[in-house]
């Protein structure tokens, strides 16, 4: 019953018409199509914090992080909403061991990048080496939860998760003495067993595998590694602007964001052709109340066209979160 009040509660009218389909797509554009997508994300992430008491990976982390990034790009947000979320999260994820062992605190650190910790904040972050230390499998690999899993491709799922961690902690360098020497070392421990673990990933099917070994090339290995990594993603591009959640799929607005971010994190903005053709993608399919439709993952494995609140929120956060990473800040 409660998904289905969290779904009615989440979800504009379906019959509510699309917005007009420009020729071609502005940073104006952009930026009025993130004005509208990010009320619908916080009234979503309300919702289920109401409802359900908890952070969890796909809900209130990217709520965070999409206002986080439209804060440093200069687009008007509720600061004391924005205060108060992630004042909430971070305590949910300190005082929680089921939430400072998954995904979620990864998430909640990666919301941060753009924002000066507080101490609050710090302390969570000492609590999270200490999570990710336990829930690091003796391959080296982490390994969050099922709903981002494909039948038959488990290690693909657990070499997504463990890159995910592994820019985590290359996030918290930027902290340097603010955390302790205990957790830095602990961190680096963790890191290079990651790396490792790594050393014999493959490309699979997912497009955002391809998207997040990009930036751990970038961030870990070398320059030239990012670059031949970055031309495959950019390959993967579909005709229509965005990219597919596994590879030839049709455009998903999820992992559309998730590879403008990465492009964003490349240096590419604006000017670039592929930035270009996604906002174009994502404007022209964005619902006019805010929202992008985003099946659930469980459709690419075994449940045809299901669509959930949670997913609707996650796309859209990811669509949200891509388009301010590739636009100048004001």
């Amino acid at each position: 019953m409660y998904v289905l009040s969290f779904l009615l509660a989440a979800l504009p009218a379906a019959e509510v018409a699309p917005p007009p389909h420009p020729a071609e797509v502005s940073a104006a554009d952009v930026r009025r199509a993130v004005e509208r997508s990010l009320p619908f994300v916080e009234k979503s992430s309300a919702t289920w914090r109401a409802g359900s008491k908890c952070v969890t990976c796909h809900q209130v982390p990217f709520a965070v992080w999409a206002h986080n990034e439209a804060k440093s790009r200069g687009v008007e947000v509720d600061a004391a909403k924005l205060d108060d979320l992630s004042g909430w999260a971070f305590n949910f994820c300190a005082t929680n061991a089921e939430a400072s062992a998954t995904a979620s605190t990864t998430f909640m650190v990666l919301s941060q990048t753009a924002t000066a910790p507080s101490a609050d904040v710090l302390k969570t972050y000492a609590l999270f080496e200490k999570a990710l230390a336990k829930r690091q499998k003796p391959d080296g690999s982490w390994r969050e939860g099922r709903q981002i899993r494909i039948e038959g491709a488990e290690r693909e799922a657990d070499e997504v998760d463990t890159m995910w961690t592994l820019l985590a902690i290359k996030s918290l360098d930027r902290l340097g003495d603010k955390l302790s020497a205990e957790t830095r070392k602990g961190l680096e421990s963790e890191r290079n067993k990651g790396l490792a673990f790594l050393k014999a990933a493959k490309p699979g099917r997912r497009i955002d595998w391809l998207a997040l070994r990009v930036l751990v090339a970038k961030e870990y290995e070398t320059a030239e590694l990012a670059k031949q990594l970055l031309r495959e993603l950019r390959a993967e591009q579909n005709a229509d602007g965005g990219w597919g959640y596994v590879r030839g799929g049709q455009s998903y607005a999820h992992t559309t964001g998730e590879c403008l971010y990465c492009l964003g994190e490349m240096g590419f903005g604006e000017s670039d052709p592929g930035v270009r053709k996604a906002w174009k993608h994502l404007v022209n399919t964005q619902h006019s109340a805010g929202w992008w439709q985003s099946r659930t993952r469980e459709t690419f494995s075994t449940k045809p066209e299901l669509v959930r609140a949670t997913s609707i929120h996650w796309g859209t956060a990811w669509a949200t979160i891509g388009l301010l990473h590739t636009l100048p800040a004001k």
